[in-house]
């Protein structure tokens, strides 16, 4: 007896609660005569958040920036197959229902009663659009009453097919997708128009749970989802029975590109979007911007590619060993190995060496959710245990590096990358490291002295030299890389064999001041200070600004001002912004030619043999510091200036004598080749300008040819009255 009371007062419970449900929708109703809403308002205007997106220099698509990775399009683009789908497995009745649907409304409410929660709700794809757009998740019965009434206000305002193409166009579909041609294009790599039958059934499929019904995370759940959805789609009579079928047999071909951006452009997509938040704000996020960039994608992948394989390299030279060679001697203590992680945890990571589990500890100043399995590391073995298989290691710290490559002709910016691991580093080295540049400062020393009125073949004592530090008992006595000292030597020669006291002689006589406005010149803005350490690049400057400043050498004299944004347009691809080049006479064309020839010998006769593998005009210099912290190649073709930094963030030793030539060349030979090969560029000699002589002189003693001197002779140039007049003795 009381079982049948228990029954009777939970079905009375269940007609209380319907027709309470159904009065409020009917008041709700007229009440909806006289009452605005003003969140309909917004429809009518109706611009959702879009994806402002990034391009190369050939309109190749970078990067996108977004809230929410959208990318809306009509109805009528929109396959009708695709449209059936979502509506056979969403709203069948849509085109008949005035927004609401009574029976799934009741069926619902019955469910939720006997399961004692909130189960279904019931929605229309007009219900879904309300809340969405204008309402929170949360499941109450007043929340669900606002979203009737909503939506069947917005069947008033709207016709049915807008009300269809606002809901294909908003709703979320997993994986960072809104609308149906996001979703196509992020899962499918596809245009709406080229989606299968069985496709189109999948992503119908995915708005109940996004997550749960992923095809990435979930492809049994997401497939069982799709046949369903085919199902739905069979008994509403959108398809045949053969149709059906064969979708069902295909098998599911995903995407592989999930990204946002293309990998290697991560450094310089970020440099971007500090550039654009400076101008649009947050803004930027939802107005759907084209950002046309400088960008060389080809380079850049090239650079990215040459910067890792050199880090790599640098890591073995330290003695880091590969630890996916196979090896016949076991691991010992003090072993130091570069390995791939395969597994991370809260405070250590796991990774594999020969045939040894290796357990290394995350250090404290490490955020381990940064860290990835696949990322390598560098460990020194402490402890090893042979019985277990387990080796125990201690966390080194990397070499890092930065690239930067500009055109000349326009300052350009066609390739950037500020290390070797964006998600771990966000720390652009290229745009934000301040580095001493080191020998690679020599040109500008000797630029200076050129503009001035020297001559390539000026004479400088390379010799001893001590100087005691003001208001100290110490003092500073630099020496050579080679720890020798060469006599009389010529400018050139200073400058190809990098002497560091050669070079400190010739900025006593053109005095620091001079060579600090020569480089000020030249577009180095960052602190200088008129010490004669300044010969050996003493000053602190990011490798964008220092490499930058090799610009009008590569060019007659023209400093072109770097910059990234070519223009970004609207949603509609109008203009907006465009980006001018911005030029300036830095130095005179006869003081940038003869630097062109110095630095060609640098190249061809000096610290940088390597590079004359490369089957172009290219000329540079090498960058070391003291105590090897830091190692520079600064060089450039006629449409190419190149720049390679290596070091460590810590400032800290690289070790093994890492010079420039040894440890940033090499990078940059590489990246160079491919470039080099990929343009088809062909060797041809600068043109020198009309105030150049080019004269042949003994190359050792910088004069005029002489049957006294059987030495090398070169073609050197002199501008008009500074041609040497002597022979050689």
């Amino acid at each position: 007896m009381i079982f049948l009371k228990k029954i009777f007062s939970l079905h009375i419970f269940k007609l209380i609660l319907i027709v309470v449900f159904s009065i409020g929708i009917f008041l709700g109703s007229g009440v909806s005569f006289f009452f605005e809403f003003p969140e309909l308002d917004r429809l009518k205007n109706y611009q959702p958040n879009t994806t402002t997106r990034i391009f190369d220099s050939n309109q190749k698509l970078i990067a996108e920036l977004y809230l929410e990775r959208r990318e809306p399009t009509s109805l009528i683009k929109i396959p009708i197959r695709l449209r059936q789908a979502f509506l056979s497995i969403e709203d069948a009745r849509f085109y008949e229902h005035p927004g609401v649907s009574y029976p799934d409304i009741i069926r619902a409410f019955f469910v939720n009663l006997q399961s004692g929660r909130f189960v279904q709700g019931g929605s229309t794809i007009t219900q879904q659009l309300a809340k969405v757009l204008f309402l929170t998740s949360e499941r109450t019965l007043k929340r669900k009453i606002k979203e009737a009434l909503l939506a069947i206000e917005i069947e008033k305002r709207f016709t049915k097919d807008e009300i269809l193409e606002f809901y294909l166009n908003q709703i979320y579909l997993g994986s960072g997708a809104y609308g149906v041609q996001a979703a196509s294009k992020i899962y499918f790599g596809k245009k709406l128009s080229e989606l299968t039958l069985a496709e189109s059934a999948l992503l119908a499929g995915l708005p109940k749970a996004p997550s749960k019904f992923n095809p990435r995370k979930n492809p049994k759940k997401s497939i069982a989802r799709r046949n369903l959805v085919l199902k739905r789609m069979l008994s509403e009579n959108f398809i045949k029975k053969t149709e059906k079928d064969s979708a069902q047999d295909e098998t599911l071909r995903l995407n592989p590109f999930t990204l946002n951006q293309i990998p290697e452009t991560a450094y310089f997509v970020e440099h971007v979007r500090k550039q654009l938040s400076k101008r649009y704000g947050k803004t930027m996020y939802r107005s759907g911007l084209q950002v046309y960039t400088t960008l060389d994608i080809s380079l850049q992948k090239d650079v990215d590619k040459a910067l890792r394989r050199g880090i790599n390299t640098l890591n073995r030279m330290r003695g880091f060993k590969d630890a996916s060679r196979k090896r016949k001697k076991h691991p010992k203590l003090g072993d130091r190995f570069q390995f791939r992680i395969t597994e991370v945890r809260r405070k250590k990571i796991l990774g594999i060496i020969g045939i040894y589990e290796a357990h290394m500890k995350i250090p404290k100043k490490i955020n381990y959710k940064l860290l990835n399995t696949g990322d390598i590391v560098l460990g020194k073995v402490k402890k090893l245990n042979k019985k277990s298989k387990r080796i125990f290691l201690k966390w080194e710290e990397t070499i890092q590096g930065a690239v930067i490559a500009f055109d000349p002709r326009s300052g350009a910016v066609r390739a950037m990358t500020g290390g070797t691991n964006f998600r771990r580093f966000k720390f652009n080295r290229a745009v934000q490291a301040k580095r001493q540049p080191g020998s690679a400062f020599k040109p500008i020393i000797v630029g200076s002295a050129l503009s001035l009125g020297y001559g390539p073949n000026h004479i400088l004592m390379d010799s001893p030299f001590v100087e005691r530090i003001p208001g100290t008992k110490r003092v500073w006595k630099p020496t050579n890389y080679s720890e020798k000292f060469y006599g009389p030597v010529t400018m050139r020669n200073a400058l190809e064999k990098s002497l560091n006291l050669a070079t400190i002689k010739l900025l006593i006589q053109i005095k620091p001041k001079r060579a600090i406005k020569f480089a000020r010149r030249l577009g180095i803005h960052s602190k200088m200070y008129p010490y004669l350490s300044l010969a050996l690049g003493s000053i602190e400057v990011t490798p964008y600004e220092f490499i930058s400043a090799y610009i009008p050498f590569a060019t007659k004299g023209i400093y072109a001002r770097p910059y990234e944004i070519e223009r970004i347009a609207d949603d509609e691809n109008r203009i907006i912004e465009k980006f001018i080049p911005q030029f300036n006479l830095a130095i005179s064309p006869e003081t940038a030619f003869q630097m062109k020839l110095l630095l060609r010998g640098v190249v061809t006769d000096g610290t940088a043999k390597l590079a004359k593998k490369i089957k172009l005009f290219v000329a540079g210099k090498t960058g070391t510091t003291n105590k090897y912290k830091d190692a520079w190649f600064v060089g450039f073709s006629p449409n190419l200036v190149l720049g390679v930094w290596v070091g460590r963030d810590s400032n800290k030793n690289m070790g093994f004598r890492a010079s420039g030539g040894s440890a940033a060349l090499p990078i940059w030979v590489e990246i160079m080749k491919k470039w080099s090969k990929r343009k088809g560029n062909k060797f041809t000699y600068p043109i020198s300008p009309p105030k150049v002589k080019l004269i042949k002189i003994d190359y050792k003693s910088g004069f005029l040819p002489s049957k006294k001197c059987d030495g090398k002779i070169i073609l050197e140039a002199f501008v008009d009255g500074t041609e040497p007049t002597e022979k050689c003795l």
